[in-house]
């Protein structure tokens, strides 16, 4: 099975980016970080055209951070997020 690639562009101080963050190392999920405010991420969030923090590529593909969120409180939404970093669904 193809392993997958997450690639996350944290935003200094951003709450989005530390829940994301904090959900991937607790669930042993590896994942490359390049922040966001780097040369590398500037230019991965133009290539992208990233709208909010994190930026979060799996696969290439961007997900917007939105998707993975409970509002209102920055929440994880556990399914959707181990549906989209895993590829599973309901822990199977």
């Amino acid at each position: 099975m193809k392993k997958t690639e997450i690639v996350i562009l944290p935003a200094p101080r951003c709450r989005r980016s530390k829940r994301i963050l904090e959900y991937l190392a607790s669930h042993n999920i590896p994942y490359a970080r390049i922040d966001l405010d780097s040369s590398e991420g500037q230019a991965l969030a133009a290539r992208h055209d990233f709208r909010a923090s994190p930026g979060i590529l799996v696969d290439g593909v961007s997900v917007n951070p939105f998707d993975l969120l409970i509002q209102p409180g920055c929440r994880i939404d556990e399914r959707k997020a181990m549906q989209i970093f895993t590829g599973k669904q309901d822990g199977r």
